[in-house]
């Protein structure tokens, strides 16, 4: 559990900061946009980084309920890939067809709609986060 609550959960927080600086600041400077793309990836990497410690804290005998603390760790790696949505309403590539349904986006509402994503699941990782500390620590 030292792992855990002195290295992962820390991480988790300041990447979870960072991603809601990054998607307000994105908001206000759209050129900001390259920014944010490093805080996603980086929101991945702590993410599997927490994903491999807490299961690596089941495995080795935590006494944490193991339907609630896998349910909530599930919720945090099924948040990452709503990161950059954006990208579903960039245009087709040349050459494929157009699908008259979808929509497709400017670049501008794509770089907004990507901040928006980031700000609200920054916020959600670190509760996720703070749950996941909450329930392996009680144990």
């Amino acid at each position: 559990m030292g792992l855990y609550s002195g290295l992962v959960y820390p991480a988790v927080l300041v990447v979870a900061g960072a991603l809601v600086v990054a998607a307000i600041v994105t908001l206000i400077v759209q050129r900001a946009h390259g920014i944010l793309k490093a805080v996603v990836t980086a929101a991945w990497v702590v993410t599997a980084i927490q994903a491999i410690a807490v299961v690596g804290l089941l495995l080795t005998g935590n006494d944490a309920g193991i339907v609630l603390t896998v349910g909530y760790l599930l919720a945090s790696v099924a948040l990452v890939p709503l990161l950059g949505i954006g990208r579903l309403g960039a245009p087709p590539a040349p050459g494929e067809p157009v699908d008259p349904d979808r929509p497709v986006l400017r670049d501008d509402q794509i770089v907004r709609l990507d901040a928006i994503a980031a700000l609200v699941i920054g916020v959600a990782i670190a509760a996720v986060a703070w749950r996941l500390a909450v329930i392996l620590g009680a144990a």
